[in-house]
């Protein structure tokens, strides 16, 4: 028998749009060639919020998330609207930790509404699917790719993760296949 493939799950924390968190389990397993599993909802842990701040500390959530694997080749990935931060970083789009296996993509600042613009759902959607391929791109090993199209593109704005493809480039895919 070969070795076990890793599974992908996926973890709606709080109150995060149900609609949004089905369809990107769907569309993250072809990407990856894995099964997907969506775990019931986690409230959005206290102890993750810095009250001063107002924000979540994304390295608490992962820690969460950690304790939601059922072994260690599991993934997860956790989806919720809350602002995020590190203490070096003052918002975070998603993190990830490959050593743990985990991910956290926010939506808060993925959201036109955040930069005072009126609310586009045709982008929410998209930006998220890219930032969540972006990160478990790192937990499948993978460097951030220096391409501006490629999905694995380190996006600094929004129009960086609006400008690059939902595709992994030529380079990026082969170092996929490679991990498998």
């Amino acid at each position: 028998m070969g070795l076990l493939k890793s599974k992908i799950v996926v973890v709606p924390l709080g109150e995060v749009d149900f609609m949004l968190v089905n369809r990107l389990a769907a569309d993250l397993g072809p990407v990856f060639n894995r099964s997907v599993d969506i775990l019931k909802g986690l409230k959005m842990p206290s102890e993750a919020l810095n009250i001063n701040r107002n924000q979540y500390y994304a390295t608490v959530l992962l820690s969460k998330l950690e304790r939601l694997k059922a072994n260690s080749r599991e993934k997860v990935l956790g989806v919720c609207e809350e602002d995020l931060y590190l203490p070096d970083e003052n918002s975070l789009i998603s993190y990830s930790d490959s050593l743990s296996g985990t991910a956290v993509v926010s939506l808060y600042s993925i959201r036109q509404e955040f930069y005072g613009l009126p609310e586009d759902d045709k982008k929410v959607y998209p930006r998220l699917f890219k930032e969540s391929i972006h990160q478990m791109g790192h937990l499948f090993e993978l460097n951030d790719c220096r391409n501006p199209k490629c999905v694995n593109y380190y996006s600094q704005i929004m129009l960086d993760i609006d400008s690059k493809s939902e595709k992994f480039c030529d380079i990026c895919r082969r170092q996929l296949i490679g991990t498998h």
